[in-house]
């Protein structure tokens, strides 16, 4: 599958918030927050659910990945989606590797290193 996924019957807000707190724990910070559902209705007067795309990045992964090849950043950061259906908040993050292990297999090797430690922190999760 090219992505990991968690279903939580909780409040988008609740499980963002809360899930945000979980991966700073561990190095991982917010490179940008794009509220889709606030840029639908503003730029296109469009009702939407609740959606956001995050950039989620390690800055010492970061560094690791880039210093090892300058092509590597075009694999950082993470992009993960989390969005409200009904009552459930579905959480999102791309599998990096499913790309590199096709198109670029020197990047893989460290990139699934970070990319598994993070889908571990999506695991564990819990609200």
């Amino acid at each position: 599958m090219f992505y990991a996924a968690r279903e939580f019957n909780a409040d988008l807000e609740d499980v963002m918030s809360s899930f945000l707190v979980h991966i700073k724990k561990d190095g991982f910070v917010i490179i940008a927050d794009v509220n889709v559902k606030n840029i639908l209705k503003n730029a296109l007067n469009f009702e939407f659910k609740d959606y956001h795309i995050l950039e989620i990045c390690k800055p010492a992964a970061a560094k690791e990945i880039i210093e090892q090849d300058d092509l590597n950043g075009l694999f950082v950061p993470c992009k993960m989606i989390i969005f409200q259906e009904g009552k459930v908040t579905r959480i999102r993050v791309l599998s990096v590797s499913q790309i590199t292990d096709q198109v670029y297999p020197k990047a893989s090797a460290l990139i699934k290193k970070y990319e598994k430690e993070l889908f571990g922190l999506i695991e564990s999760f819990t609200i």
